[in-house]
């Protein structure tokens, strides 16, 4: 890909051009892919990034909050399966990847691609959070699944605390990422409430 000139980005910036502003976050999130998943093949840095900011933006969720689901669940491991048999990046159950993935149009998703787990994992999530709109209850439908949250909602509320736990978690994480790519030059990523487009 042919990337504008530093000069040319920053004419655009100061006019506001929104693929500038795009290409702009797209490289801050591939650095921080890149930090934190050296071994990954390089191209696939650009490519996860995409991937993460196109997502968010047709979830209408902050990449930041994907980045910290990704943290929390795998720790940034592509090859990453949990005992209860999630996996990948997002660690999805393989029913769940495989339905988010119908509706994305991928056939037969490999659980450890990095892009289609994250494709899958950002739908997800946007499904949680329509279901359950207070993000802490969103994460936690995220983390046991929907319907055994209900469950447990419907039973008097008794919700383990290792999963009241994991929302705290990837909050406190999406809290820390707010705060230290705030700190770097560049624009914000967008927050999770505004509508698309914005």
């Amino acid at each position: 890909m042919i990337r504008p000139s530093e000069q040319e980005q920053g004419a655009c910036l100061a006019a506001g051009c929104p693929d500038a502003l795009h290409e702009r976050r797209v490289a801050q999130l591939e650095d921080y892919l890149y930090a934190r998943m050296p071994g990954l093949d390089q191209a696939l840095h650009e490519d996860l990034a995409r991937a993460i900011l196109s997502g968010a933006e047709a979830a209408r969720l902050d990449p930041l909050l994907v980045l910290a689901v990704i943290h929390v669940e795998s720790g940034y491991d592509p090859a990453a399966e949990s005992a209860a048999g999630a996996l990948g990046l997002m660690q999805l159950l393989p029913g769940t990847l495989q339905r988010e993935a119908d509706e994305l149009g991928l056939a037969e998703p490999d659980p450890f691609d990095p892009v289609a787990n994250v494709r899958a994992g950002v739908r997800y999530l946007r499904r949680c959070l329509d279901s359950y709109p207070d993000p802490d209850v969103a994460l936690m439908a995220y983390n046991a699944g929907p319907n055994r949250l209900y469950a447990w909602i419907q039973a008097g509320g008794a919700v383990p605390a290792e999963v009241k736990g994991y929302a705290r978690r990837v909050l406190a994480e999406h809290s820390r990422l707010l705060r230290t790519l705030a700190e770097e030059p560049g624009p914000r990523f967008a927050d999770a409430s505004a509508p698309p487009g914005r």
